[in-house]
């Protein structure tokens, strides 16, 4: 499962995931693995390359580690959840679920119109993050953040 949230400006309604214990569900960043794909992907179409952010490898590891505690895929609060963290708009956010490598989520993003169109945006920062947890049978959880 793979699905994308994108947030230029403008007023939206939002809803509000419930609360998490900290640490919920075990995850990590992988920005760099899969900045150095993303960032192939985008030349092979004419794209500058993106930098690695710690406020976006922060915000999508936030949202991974929602996601994994949940069991479900959401954009829920993808606004609030970007102020909190840092991350400067515009912005991006690309999600999935089930891959089990960074190679074949971002493979997946490529394959999918919304997120590929995501990843080649104008944008020029990146962070991604997986996490997993017992409660949703240790799936991997993805969140790529995209930021200007």
């Amino acid at each position: 499962m793979i699905a994308r949230r994108q947030f230029i400006a403008g007023g939206a309604a939002f809803m509000l995931l419930p609360a998490l214990p900290a640490q919920a569900a075990s995850g990590s960043v992988v920005t760099g693995e899969a900045l150095s794909l993303v960032n192939a992907y985008r030349k092979s179409k004419g794209r500058s390359p993106l930098v690695a952010d710690s406020a976006l490898s922060r915000a999508a590891l936030d949202q991974a580690r929602r996601l994994a505690a949940s069991g479900r895929l959401s954009h829920a609060s993808f606004r609030q959840r970007m102020v909190a963290n840092g991350v400067p708009f515009p912005a991006a956010e690309n999600i999935a679920s089930g891959q089990p490598t960074v190679a074949s989520v971002v493979q997946a993003w490529i394959g999918s119109r919304g997120h590929r169109r995501n990843m080649l945006g104008k944008y020029n920062r990146l962070g991604v993050a997986v996490a997993r947890d017992p409660k949703s049978g240790n799936r991997p959880y993805w969140a790529m953040v995209l930021s200007a």
